[in-house]
């Protein structure tokens, strides 16, 4: 996991011509919230890795998506293929567009190919909801030649989303209930386990509450606005 000590966000500078310092004039304050905005942006990284590792266990990645592609009919089973395998790939075509994962399922006489977009959160605009949606599906589109033996699925996994409702309206209702997945179903589509991942990416939350309350109570401004709500006027 990714830790907030191992963050350390933007420059003083950056900080004082960005968002954060003209909301609360605070410099120390407004790097501190760098930091954490940092964290978030790379926990959602961190689980794209979490996921390519747990399923390296499970034996399911692929790195030549050309050679397990080259024959119309694959062998049955689960394949996993992360942005590299993608990128470098010359019977996949991206134009531009890049899936966090292609799930390749063959079972029986059923070829299916999951094009997947995997999100931490779930809550977004309207302009980068329809995005989203616009690229998974202008990207099967693209291949849908390519994969002509296949059974192509848009999944947008809303990994800590409960039900895909709770997806759908986190994407302003842009995502369609066929498009949304949660994280679980998306741990099951791959035969991993949902809540070994989840108590792997809590491991840091304590030190990261430690670090980010330790930080905050070295800024003087804010122990004195602390000070004034809980012992009446006086400063630290």
């Amino acid at each position: 996991m990714v830790k907030l000590i191992d963050t350390p966000g933007k420059s003083l500078q950056e900080i004082q011509n960005g968002a954060y310092f003209r909301c609360f004039g605070n410099i120390h304050l407004s790097r501190l919230l760098s930091r954490v905005q940092s964290l978030v942006i790379k926990n959602g990284y961190e689980l794209e890795k979490m996921v390519v590792e747990h399923s390296r266990r499970k034996n399911i990645l692929v790195n030549d998506l050309d050679k397990l592609l080259s024959d119309q009919i694959i062998p049955e089973g689960l394949y996993l293929a992360e942005k590299k395998p993608i990128r470098k790939s010359n019977i996949i075509e991206g134009k531009g567009i890049e899936p966090d994962f292609l799930v390749l399922k063959r079972d029986q006489s059923s070829q299916q190919c999951f094009v997947i977009e995997l999100k931490d959160g779930h809550e977004f605009d309207t302009k980068s909801s329809v995005k989203e949606v616009t690229n998974l599906e202008e990207f099967a589109s693209i291949n849908k030649d390519r994969l002509h033996y296949w059974i192509i699925h848009c999944k947008i996994v809303g990994f800590n989303a409960t039900s895909k409702n709770q997806i759908m309206e986190g994407f302003k209702r842009k995502v369609d209930e066929e498009t949304a997945m949660t994280g679980l179903a998306f741990c099951k589509l791959l035969g991993l386990r949902y809540a070994s991942i989840q108590q792997q990416r809590a491991l840091d939350q304590v030190s990261n509450l430690k670090e980010f309350t330790d930080e905050i109570y070295k800024i003087k401004e804010v122990r004195n606005e602390i000070c004034k709500k809980s012992n009446g006027s006086n400063s630290i």
